[in-house]
């Protein structure tokens, strides 16, 4: 019971202090409103349409998942947020009186790393928050959505966007093989008889021409 106890106020002491962080920056240079620096107490989220969804999701205590139980793949805390549901979430984006489940991506950034949580009703995949850690997994805050792509309301939930995937080289189909073509050895030519000269005959001795060779017309 002490260990748990020294784990939360230590969790409490970091966030406190990460909390006195500025805010990132927008395109523009002006601080991102969408970014909330970690801390144990924040502003009273607004009601009605302009609410962030990230306001019925625990993120504190999942951050806290994140960097004492490491779980630092989005498939280990996808697994976590989703074995008790309700634990952690109270996000109903298709109003069935069930938590919706969650999934868990992760995106590049230069701040160290960062965890996009999705909301996954029937009605498609949502954008909740995206988590940002440090490079040593120590938690900077949350964005109310995607990470520069705006916040995600109760009013209008911001679509998940796939990860790009690296191009997959076309492999062109392989030629077909050359059909053999049997070879049929053509009969040799007819030997032809010899031919004596042309145009000699030999004249016997007893005609009536001169016996010897003679020229046949």
């Amino acid at each position: 019971m002490h260990n748990f106890d020294r784990t939360l106020t230590l969790a409490a002491l970091s966030l406190m202090v990460l909390g006195g962080c500025g805010k990132p920056m927008d395109r523009s240079g002006r601080e991102d409103a969408t970014f909330v620096s970690a801390s144990m107490a924040g502003a009273p989220a607004p009601a009605g349409p302009d609410r962030p969804l990230a306001s019925d999701l625990a993120v504190e205590p999942v951050s806290m998942l994140v960097m004492f139980n490491r779980l630092k793949t989005p498939d280990a805390l996808q697994d976590a947020l989703n074995k008790k549901p309700g634990q952690f979430s109270h996000i109903d984006i298709d109003q069935d009186s069930t938590p919706d489940p969650l999934t868990v991506a992760a995106r590049p950034t230069d701040q160290g790393h960062a965890f996009e949580i999705r909301a996954r009703p029937n009605s498609g995949e949502f954008v909740i928050a995206t988590m940002v850690f440090d490079p040593e997994w120590s938690y900077l805050g949350h964005y109310n959505g995607a990470l520069g792509g705006g916040a995600s309301t109760v009013g209008r939930p911001l679509p998940a966007t796939p990860l790009s995937s690296p191009p997959v080289a076309a492999i062109a189909p392989a030629a077909p093989a050359p059909v053999a073509v049997p070879v049929i050895a053509s009969p040799p030519p007819a030997a032809l008889p010899a031919a004596g000269p042309a145009g000699v005959q030999a004249v016997p001795a007893a005609s009536a021409q001169s016996p010897g060779l003679a020229a046949s017309p």
